[in-house]
């Protein structure tokens, strides 16, 4: 392992348990995710999942939104999306920086 490997938000490195300590929630809540489709653990060579920080991200935003009275497929949707603006956001100060433009140059247009 690298120091790189450190900072790799994908890489998977907790189990279930540990990512559940971590979360503060059950493990069975982890394994609903994974058999939803919401997360994808990596499985070790044993079958033991193995979840990366972006995963413990994902489940903790599940839980918040469940925890707002979200069903599982209102949450999923809006984990979605959520993911789909960041990325536009990302992508669209890219394009400011490359023509030159300030990155909050979109508020003095409102």
């Amino acid at each position: 392992m690298t120091l790189n490997d450190l900072d790799d938000e994908h890489r998977p490195t907790f189990t279930t348990g540990q990512a559940a300590d971590i979360l503060g929630v059950e493990q069975p809540f982890l394994r609903s995710l994974d058999t939803a489709g919401v997360v994808s653990p990596e499985r070790s060579g044993g079958g033991h999942r193995r979840y990366s920080r972006h995963q413990l991200g994902q489940a903790s935003r599940m839980r918040a939104l469940f925890d707002e009275g979200m069903n599982l497929n209102a949450a999923q949707r809006i984990l979605a999306l959520e993911y789909e603006l960041d990325a536009a956001r990302r992508e669209i100060t890219a394009l400011r920086r490359r023509l030159g433009e300030p990155p909050d140059s979109a508020s003095a247009d409102a």
